[in-house]
């Protein structure tokens, strides 16, 4: 079924718009909340209903020039996952990833601070740039890393790579990226 028509569907409160977006993204859906909250079956199957609830009750707040379903529905089921994740962190007293920490701050609302959020907006684009001038398979490692949480083991198994060769390439981009954020945002 096409995105419009479940769009719609679910516009109408039809559950079959419902039954037809399980059908076409429950996998993706799946693989993203897995890349963020590891393999716990439980928290990947609540964020993922968690997800189908948003998506019911904010039906509205899309909208098919801003983005695809799809990546409306990527960016609510990653949302929800680093909100679970931050969730159970706090429940088991662990301390979270210096790194996951840094990104989930990112995605705090913001709606209240308009000038953070335009700031915020400029920085995404400035970022979205220099994102989009990597190689191929620079990209792809990027956000492997920092959008789907893949681990270093995931990214080179799937890459056909070795995790020391991912830890450095890594590293190397990361530098090359602040250096460029920095001359392209003026900082």
């Amino acid at each position: 079924m096409r995105d419009k028509k479940i769009v719609k569907l679910i516009e109408n409160r039809d559950e079959e718009g419902l039954r037809a977006l399980t059908e076409k993204y429950e996998k993706l859906l799946v693989y993203i909340a897995t890349g963020i909250l590891g393999n716990n079956n439980e928290d990947i199957e609540e964020c993922v209903n968690d997800t189908y609830m948003k998506v019911w009750k904010h039906i509205d707040a899309f909208d098919f020039e801003r983005a695809s379903f799809k990546t409306y529905l990527s960016v609510i089921v990653r949302n929800t996952a680093i909100n679970r994740l931050r969730k159970i962190s706090r429940m088991e007293g662990t301390a979270q990833r210096e790194e996951l920490a840094e990104l989930a701050a990112e995605y705090v609302d913001h709606r209240q601070n308009v000038e953070r959020t335009m700031e915020q907006k400029e920085n995404m684009q400035v970022l979205g740039k220099i994102i989009g001038s990597l190689k191929k398979k620079e990209r792809e490692m990027v956000l492997r890393r920092y959008y789907y949480f893949q681990s270093s083991k995931e990214i080179a198994f799937h890459m056909g790579m070795t995790v020391n060769a991912v830890d450095s390439k890594l590293s190397r981009l990361r530098k090359q990226m602040k250096k460029e954020y920095q001359v392209l945002s003026g900082e």
